[in-house]
């Protein structure tokens, strides 16, 4: 049997940011026994409490995007013989679900439009989800998703590169943002290879695996370290105006990189747009560090420090191949560099 149609909505928010909101929703909601994420990774396959109504099994939350930030939020059902199926049980039931639904969704949607750690972190499950759906599709689907990355990897970090890297810099810790923007250019590098490949050619696949790896260490880091950090530091007010900032840039970006001008040159459209960039340049103060190369080396004992330790001074220093290192060679490597 077909399902049928019984609510749906639209939200001014991604169809990532939706599916992580709807998933938390699900989970909070007291009718719903079980709930999983379809492969498909565009809706969530759900179970209500409520198995003698037609409603009760088999029930499905999809999402669609509506535009560069909009996406709809259709539930389905379907029909199912049982004690209650009746019109009346049916629309009562469709009635409970919308209600405890909205109400335990809408809620996250609206603080999302003024946590800006939110949107960021959203972007971070739409790039996850893009990888997974890269790796599961054949080489023929694949070149559309690897665009739809690209763009959202490029918006992404120009979001961060000029609003909350400096207040990362200026707030929290110079050296913190320092390292993301590092890891930055490390991305883009990648993301320039993975873009001159088709994805039926030799490399692709080694490619994609290392953006991959780049970008999770990048957004573990942001997300259990940088983030809650800023978040502390700048206060509810500071954080509105900051989710405000990137709202605003991230429509123009989009605007930009998804209907250029006619005749408008690459050195006109947006960076979000444009081929990968190098970082921006860094203003000097009382706190930039002297150039490595001027310092004296110091001779580092590995057995005096840990792995990891050795492992994130040795990003600093710009080692590359850190990760198949041991501690003797991070340490040698390090003091070279």
């Amino acid at each position: 049997m077909s399902k049928n149609e019984l609510f749906g909505r639209r939200y001014d928010v991604g169809p990532e940011m939706l599916l992580d909101f709807l998933q938390q929703a699900m989970a909070a909601m007291p009718m719903v026994v079980s709930y999983e994420l379809a492969d498909s990774g565009d809706q969530i396959d759900f179970t209500t409490s409520f198995t003698l109504t037609s409603w009760g099994e088999n029930m499905v939350a999809a999402v669609a995007s509506d535009g560069p930030e909009g996406s709809v939020l259709t539930v389905s059902g379907e029909p199912r013989v049982g004690l209650m199926s009746t019109p009346w049980g049916e629309e009562l039931h469709a009635a409970t679900i919308e209600t405890q639904l909205f109400n335990t969704l809408d809620p996250s949607i609206l603080l999302a439009r003024t946590n800006p750690i939110m949107m960021l972190q959203a972007d971070h499950r739409r790039v996850e989800a893009l990888f997974a759906r890269i790796q599961a599709t054949e080489d023929s689907e694949r070149a559309e998703l690897v665009q739809q990355l690209l763009l959202a990897l490029r918006v992404h970090m120009e979001l961060e590169e000029r609003h909350v890297y400096p207040l990362l810099e200026k707030e929290v810790d110079p050296d913190t943002a320092e390292e993301a923007e590092v890891e930055h250019q490390l991305a883009r590098d990648g993301l320039a290879q993975l873009a001159e490949l088709t994805p039926d050619e030799p490399g692709f696949d080694g490619a994609m695996v290392m953006v991959m790896a780049g970008i999770e260490h990048h957004v573990m880091e942001e997300e259990s370290d940088a983030f809650p950090r800023l978040v502390t530091q700048l206060g509810p007010d500071r954080l509105a105006d900051l989710a405000g900032q990137l709202t605003s840039l991230r429509s123009e970006l989009l605007e930009q990189a998804l209907n250029p001008q006619n005749g408008e040159s690459d050195k006109d459209r947006p960076k979000a747009a444009q081929h990968p960039r190098p970082p921006r340049p860094r203003r000097p103060s009382d706190r930039t560090r002297t150039a490595r190369s001027r310092r004296k080396p110091t001779k580092i004992d590995p057995g005096e420090t840990s792995r990891a330790d050795l492992v994130q001074r040795a990003k600093k220093a710009g080692v590359s191949g850190y990760s198949h290192m041991s501690k003797a060679e991070l340490a040698k490597a390090i003091t070279k560099a």
